[in-house]
C-alpha cells in the first residue's frame, strides 16, 4: 500500500485483482435486479424460497451441489457464510425489501385478477382493482388474441421505486477473484473478513472515483472519507488501504495506425478499435492475479466511444462491468425495449438507473454514427429467448475502419428468409462471431421468476435458451459472404463459471458443434476458431 511522506496524501492505484461485486440484499446484482418490477419478483419467487428451501434442509442443497452436473440449478450455497446467516439474511431481507416484495405480490395479485375477470369485456372497471402498490404504474391490455396482460410505464415504475432499490444496493469489494465462488443465482454473498462493503447506490458518481482509480490512481485517505464516510472505523480504513498499490499501470499502448484491432477479453467481450474511435461490445469483468493469462478491464482504453450491448442476459449485460467502465465510456448503445411488457425491461432505463447520462437505443436495422470512423447498426435477432415476445435484442453490425464486423452473438438462423433479407440490406460483411450454445438451458432458469403461473415442465424444458448449431451457423456464415469466422459467447473462461453457469467440456455438445463449423470453413477456405480466454488480431483500415 502507498504511504504517507511528510504528510503529503498518499497516491495509490486501485489493484487490479480487486473485484468490485455490486449486491442487492446480498444477491449478485445482474440486470434483471435493476428495474424494479423485475427485481421485486426475483426477490419474491427466486431468492426467498430457495433461501427458505435451504433452510428447512442444508444438507439437502450440499448433496446436490456435490454433483459437477447440479451447478447452476435452484441450489443454494451460503457463500461465506452457515445456515444461521442464511437465517439471518432471510429476516433482515423480509424487512428491507419489504416494498418490492408486496409490489412482486401485487403484480401477482393483479395478474391471477386479470385471469379471472379480464374475458374480452371492456377493463375500465378493473382499474379499481388494480392493488394499491401497481395504481398509476400500469395500464391493462388486451392482446390481438384477447389476452389480457398488463403494460407497465416503466419510468414511473423506476422513479417510484428508486429509493427503495437503492436502500438494499451496496459493491462488495473483494482482494482477488475467486475462482471457486458458487454460482451467483443460487449463492448470497453474506459480509465476512475478507470482503469490504460499501453502501453506496450503484448510480451514486463517487463509484466512478473509485474505478478511475486503477489507472489515474487516488489519494487513498481521501477516497476512503468519500467512499466509507469520515466515522468509518480504523479496521476498514485499513482494509481500504489495501486494496491499493503504489506501482502505476503501465500505459495504454494504442492500435498502430492503418489497422483496426481486435482484441477479446472473455466470453462475448469483444474490443474493435482503430487510432481513433473504440467499441467495445458486451463487457463482463475479468481480473489480474487469476491464474489465467487475459486481458481484464484494466486493459481498456482511457476512452471509450460506445459500448454496444446486444440483449438483456446476464452473461451478456454485466452490471459489475458496466459500473467499471461509466467513468470512460462515452455512449452506451442498446436495443430498443419492447415497450413495457414485464418479461421486456427497457435496456435504456436500466442504463439510466446505473448511473449512465448518454444512450443510444436503436430499433432493427437502424444505425448510430460512433466516434470519428465507426457506425453500429442493429439487425434483427431471432431465437435464444425461448419464443418470449422480447424485443430488447439486436444483433449488432459494426463497422470500422472500414471493416464490418457482425456479433451474432446468441442468434439462431430459424428463419433462414430473415437474414437473407438483412444481407440484401446490409451487404456483405467480413468477419463473424457467433456463439453456438445449441445446448442452453429452459426458459424458466431465466424468465421463471417473471412467468404467470405455474409453467409446463415438458414446455419449458423444450423452450431452450440456446443458440445455433454448426448446420444453423455455417448458412448464416454464408448468406453473408464472411471472411472470418470466431466462435465465441460459450461461457468457458474459467474466472466467468459463476457467472455463465458453464465451463469449457471437450466432450459437450457445444464443442463438438463448434469443431464441425471450423472444420467446415476451414475446407471452404475461411479462417474460423473457437476463441478462449485471449486473442487478438490486426486488420487493415480499407476493405480488400
Amino acid at each position: 500500500m502507498a504511504s504517507s511522506s511528510r504528510g503529503r496524501p498518499a497516491k495509490g492505484y486501485l489493484n487490479p485483482s480487486v473485484v468490485p461485486q455490486p449486491l442487492l440484499h446480498r444477491w449478485y446484482a445482474w440486470c434483471h435486479l435493476v428495474p424494479p418490477h423485475t427485481a421485486a419478483l426475483n426477490l419474491r419467487e427466486r431468492y426467498l424460497p430457495q433461501l427458505r428451501s435451504y433452510l428447512r434442509s442444508p444438507q439437502v442443497h450440499a448433496s446436490a451441489l456435490s454433483n459437477p452436473a447440479r451447478y447452476g440449478g435452484p441450489f443454494l450455497a451460503p457463500y461465506g457464510g452457515v445456515p444461521g446467516d442464511v437465517e439471518e439474511l432471510l429476516a433482515a431481507t423480509e424487512a428491507a425489501a419489504a416494498p418490492l416484495l408486496r409490489l412482486a405480490g401485487d403484480i401477482k395479485d393483479a395478474q391471477r385478477m386479470l385471469a379471472e375477470q379480464a374475458d374480452g369485456k371492456p377493463m375500465e372497471s378493473l382499474y379499481a382493482q388494480v392493488p394499491e402498490s401497481l395504481r398509476g404504474l400500469v395500464e391493462l391490455v388486451y392482446d390481438t388474441g384477447n389476452r389480457p396482460r398488463l403494460r407497465f410505464f416503466e419510468p414511473l415504475v423506476h422513479r417510484a421505486f428508486a429509493a427503495e432499490l437503492a436502500e438494499g444496493q451496496e459493491i462488495s469489494l473483494a482482494p482477488r477473484t475467486d475462482l471457486a465462488q458458487p454460482f451467483t443465482f443460487g449463492s448470497p454473498i453474506l459480509p465476512g473478513p475478507h470482503r469490504l462493503d460499501l453502501r453506496i447506490p450503484f448510480a451514486d458518481p463517487r463509484l466512478d472515483a473509485l474505478y478511475a482509480s486503477r489507472r489515474t490512481g487516488a489519494d487513498v485517505a481521501g477516497l476512503a472519507e468519500l467512499l466509507l464516510g469520515d466515522e468509518a472505523s480504523d479496521t476498514a480504513a485499513a482494509a481500504f488501504a489495501g486494496l491499493f498499490t503504489e506501482t502505476a499501470p503501465a500505459p495504454y499502448e494504442q492500435a498502430p495506425a492503418g489497422s483496426v484491432r481486435m482484441r477479446y477479453l472473455n466470453h462475448a467481450t469483444v474490443l474493435l478499435e482503430t487510432g481513433s474511435t473504440a467499441v467495445l461490445l458486451d463487457p463482463l469483468p475479468g481480473y489480474a492475479d487469476d491464474g489465467h493469462r487475459h486481458l481484464t478491464l484494466a486493459d481498456l482504453p482511457e476512452r471509450l466511444d460506445a459500448v454496444v450491448l446486444s440483449h438483456l442476459h446476464c452473461d451478456h449485460v454485466s452490471v459489475e462491468a458496466l459500473l467499471q467502465l461509466r467513468h470512460r465510456v462515452a455512449t452506451v448503445v442498446v436495443p430498443r425495449g419492447g415497450g413495457g411488457s414485464l418479461e421486456d425491461p427497457s435496456p435504456k432505463l436500466l442504463l439510466q438507473a446505473l448511473g449512465f447520462t448518454s444512450v443510444v437505443e436503436l430499433g432493427e436495422m437502424e444505425s448510430a454514427r460512433i466516434g470519428e470512423d465507426a457506425e453500429v447498426t442493429m439487425l434483427p435477432f431471432l431465437g435464444e429467448h425461448g419464443d418470449l415476445d422480447i424485443r430488447s435484442k439486436a444483433v449488432p453490425l459494426v463497422e470500422i475502419g472500414g471493416r464490418r464486423v457482425l456479433f451474432a452473438t446468441d442468434a439462431v438462423d430459424i428463419d433462414p428468409d430473415l437474414y437473407r433479407r438483412v444481407r440484401e440490406s446490409t451487404g456483405d460483411v467480413d468477419t463473424v462471431f457467433i456463439g453456438l450454445e445449441c445446448v442452453g438451458a429452459p426458459m424458466s432458469w431465466l424468465y421463471g421468476p417473471l412467468m404467470e403461473g405455474t409453467q409446463d415442465r415438458a414446455n419449458d424444458q423444450a423452450r431452450r435458451l440456446k443458440g445455433c448449431d454448426a448446420d444453423m451457423a455455417e448458412r448464416l456464415v454464408k448468406r453473408f459472404g464472411a471472411q472470418e469466422v470466431f466462435v465465441y459467447a460459450l461461457g468457458l473462461e474459467p474466472w466467468l463459471r459463476h457467472l455463465t453457469g458453464s465451463s469449457y467440456d471437450p466432450q459437450s455438445e457445444q464443442i463438438r458443434q463448434t469443431t464441425l463449423l471450423v472444420d467446415r470453413c476451414r475446407t471452404r477456405g475461411v479462417p474460423a476458431e473457437l476463441l478462449y480466454q485471449h486473442a487478438e488480431r490486426l486488420w487493415p483500415t480499407s476493405r480488400p
